[in-house]
């Protein structure tokens, strides 16, 4: 019994009528445009200063342009999934969120956990990496004095000596975020807008210098493994976009804005991307790009000596626009966590004068600032890959469940505004059928001072004569069927990535237990899809739904799990350790209070719905209208 009762409390679930009954304790000010910003901002980072040319040089060589196309694929497949549960649930808390409603709260306490390291490890890494440029554009004169007159330290995993640079530059960020959404948005802009400019220059004056012959002789040395090698290390670059999930609170119209903010912020990446590693490889042969600074290598060649100081600047603007996205979106994953009573309910007081979680954020920046001031991040970047890749497999496991799930209830968003009103036809059409009613009571006020409400749909249950003349509905019976394939189907797909990475050469050399365990999981994995395509879907309908279900979330799962078995084992022991913190954080906090105060359960441990539901015991501030 005491088994039972703890199963239903890991696996309760967060009903969406929690998430969409009140209005945002935050100021929904953002628009398309500032969303995409935000997303652009967090993919185009450092990396497109170094990876490329890394990639370029010992993987993929000149073929690197294609690994970037395959990866901006599967970037845009798990992009789809977080903008389908963006209109569905338009909260603070993206992958986590979205895991609570779907999953239940210890897959949700994960996910969140797991999220949360990746951001602040990759303000850390990003606050270093800016650091590292200033520092170039003087001359190596600011570490130097570190060193000589502050200190220098001798212990393995620890910078040799205190970056206080890049520890003042995470506090201004933090100071950033804090005085305000719309402050730090228009500074964001500004430091991107800096960023493709360098970008720009680098692709128009770089063609000047191109010699087909760098592709005509070798365009893929590596054939086609390296393609693919290349497309697994440039996914890492296409990761990021889930900031403008984590922003869904503060959009203005977030069923129109994040899917639409999502699909430009994945094709603006791309062709920045594509286009310097189309020059970069054209300027130069891959074998003699260096792997540390190819751009400022490749352009120094040109009897251009102010190249360098120009992509040196767009270095330092990529890395300041991707901090303060990566400090931003810490923020709002601890504020959700904590009204939510996962984490300490303290981080959850939103300011009453900006409308931002001070507390989350002054948190989440001093620990990425002391990370960033005293390790080398070099050895805990890693986690981002895992942390990453277990939030995007999460969500596309949460649509194919949900998909599946009775009683979910139908969202639309009817808007007076035209435009609005076009764009959110077109992405309905763009990926689900069209069977939302034209016309509703309701309207929906998209104002910057009005709090989103969705329209929810609430359907009353047929009867036993009704039921016999509708078709197959979804009910707890095929749910729990669906579920039980799910799991089948993940634990297929991981032990084939699993064999097709660590056991490749086996199965080549016809080894029988390799080619048994293929075969067992590819059947295991056809029997699940059958399986699951057999039972009947729920009718809920939403502005933005992903179409092939279930099949394009078995793409997607098994792209990520054969991300996640190309990483080192030392990978899995940090993130092992990592869990086993948070666990006994969960179990000893988050566990008892997660059910307190505004979320109270029944005897079967679902949640209830309060009547009335007073913020102000959680955050003392009033709603804005």
């Amino acid at each position: 019994m005491a088994c039972q009762r703890l199963r239903e409390n890991l696996t309760r679930k967060k009903p969406e009528e929690v998430c969409l009954s009140f209005d945002s304790l935050l100021r929904r000010c953002l628009t398309t445009v500032d969303l995409t910003f935000l997303g652009v901002g967090t993919m185009v980072g450092a990396g497109l200063y170094v990876v490329t040319g890394v990639l370029a040089r010992d993987v993929a060589g000149p073929s690197v342009i294609l690994s970037f196309l395959l990866a901006a694929v599967s970037g845009l497949l798990c992009a789809l999934f977080y903008a389908e549960f963006a209109c569905r649930i338009p909260k603070a808390g993206s992958s986590y969120i979205y895991t609570y409603v779907a999953l239940g709260e210890i897959w949700a306490f994960i996910v969140g956990w797991n999220v949360l390291l990746e951001y602040i490890i990759a303000s850390a890494s990003l606050a270093r990496a800016c650091s590292e440029y200033i520092n170039a554009l003087c001359g190596g004169e600011i570490y130097r004095f570190f060193m000589n007159d502050i200190a220098t330290w001798n212990h393995p995993g620890i910078a040799p000596f205190p970056d206080l640079l890049a520890f003042g530059l995470v506090i201004a960020v933090v100071t950033l975020v804090c005085l305000g959404t719309r402050l730090s948005a228009n500074v964001q802009k500004v430091v991107t807008v800096g960023n493709f400019l360098v970008i720009f220059f680098i692709i128009i004056y770089g063609l000047f210098f191109a010699k087909i012959k760098n592709w005509t002789n070798e365009f893929a040395p590596y054939g086609t493994r390296g393609v693919l090698q290349g497309a697994a290390s440039a996914f890492y670059a296409f990761a990021g976009f889930d900031v403008v999930t984590t922003a869904a609170e503060e959009a203005i119209n977030p069923q129109t804005n994040i899917p639409l903010s999502l699909i430009l912020v994945v094709a603006i990446s791309t062709m920045a991307y594509f286009g310097v590693a189309t020059v970069l490889t054209l300027m130069l042969p891959y074998k003699q790009l260096d792997p540390f600074a190819p751009l400022v290598q490749a352009f120094t060649q040109t009897n251009f000596p102010a190249a360098k100081y120009i992509i040196t600047v767009g270095g330092i603007c990529a890395t300041i626009s991707a901090l303060v996205c990566g400090v931003f979106s810490s923020s709002r994953i601890i504020y959700s966590m904590s009204v939510d009573g996962l984490l300490f309910r303290w981080f959850a007081h939103v300011d009453d004068k900006n409308y931002t979680p001070i507390r989350a954020t002054i948190i989440a920046g001093c620990i990425a600032a002391l990370l960033a001031m005293i390790f080398d991040i070099k050895q805990l970047v890693e986690l981002l890959s895992i942390g990453t890749l277990l939030a995007y497999t999460m969500v596309a496991i949460s649509a194919l469940v949900s998909r599946y799930e009775p009683g979910v209830q139908s969202v639309y968003d009817n808007t007076a505004d035209d435009s609005r009103a076009r764009t959110a036809n077109w992405l309905l059409n763009l990926c689900s059928k069209s069977d939302q009613p034209e016309n509703h009571d309701a309207t929906l006020d998209v104002s910057q001072t009005t709090a989103y409400r969705p329209i929810i749909e609430k359907t009353e249950e047929p009867s036993n004569d009704d039921r016999k003349d509708c078709k197959r509905e979804a009910n707890k019976n095929t749910s729990f069927c669906v579920k039980l394939s799910v799991f089948c189907l993940v634990a297929g797909i991981a032990c084939l990535a699993m064999v097709l990475t660590r056991s490749f050469d086996r199965i080549s050399e016809g080894v029988w237990w390799a080619l048994f365990l293929i075969c067992l999981s590819s059947g295991t994995i056809v029997v699940s899809l059958l399986a699951i395509q057999l039972q009947p879907r729920n009718s809920a309908t939403f502005p933005f739904m992903v179409s092939g279900i279930p099949y394009l979330s078995a793409i997607t799962i098994f792209i990520n799990a054969v991300l996640i078995a190309n990483l080192q084992w030392m990978t899995y022991l940090r993130f092992g350790v990592w869990m086993t913190l948070g666990f006994i954080l969960y179990f000893f906090y988050g566990y008892q209070h997660s059910t307190e105060g505004i979320r109270p359960v029944n005897q079967q441990g679902e949640f209830l719905i309060p009547e009335t539901l007073e913020y102000e015991s959680v955050v003392n501030k009033p709603q804005v209208h």
